[in-house]
């Protein structure tokens, strides 16, 4: 039918056959949007919800007993290496223990295999 109307739009004839023909029009029809359907809440007993809340309330003092042990030991250590820095703080005995540690470790590192 395409055919045929080009060739009598080659007569002279108003195109717009033409374009009807070939350019249908589209019909959509709408897909039917399936219904979700939300699960029923579950009603929570007021007895299990306090019980619930004290045990999550005492987790997170769990919790946080372990931080602060762990943050105090962290300064512990800090504290540690500072005084092993300053070589002000070591008496001299102390002095003499500390290089002739290091002068094993060095001789164990450094010595033959």
């Amino acid at each position: 039918m395409a055919q045929a109307a080009l060739r009598i739009a080659d007569d002279e004839i108003d195109t717009s056959i033409v374009r009807r023909l070939m350019a249908r029009p589209l019909h959509v029809v709408p897909a039917p949007v399936p219904v979700r359907e939300e699960p029923a809440p579950v009603p929570a007993r007021p007895d299990q919800t306090n019980a619930e809340v004290s045990r999550l309330r005492a987790e997170i003092q769990v919790m946080k007993a372990v931080l602060g042990a762990e943050r105090r030991e962290t300064e512990r250590l800090r504290a540690c290496l500072t005084r092993m820095e300053v070589p002000e703080t070591l008496t001299p005995e102390a002095r003499i223990v500390r290089d002739r540690w290091a002068a094993l470790v060095d001789m164990i590192l450094d010595g033959p295999r």
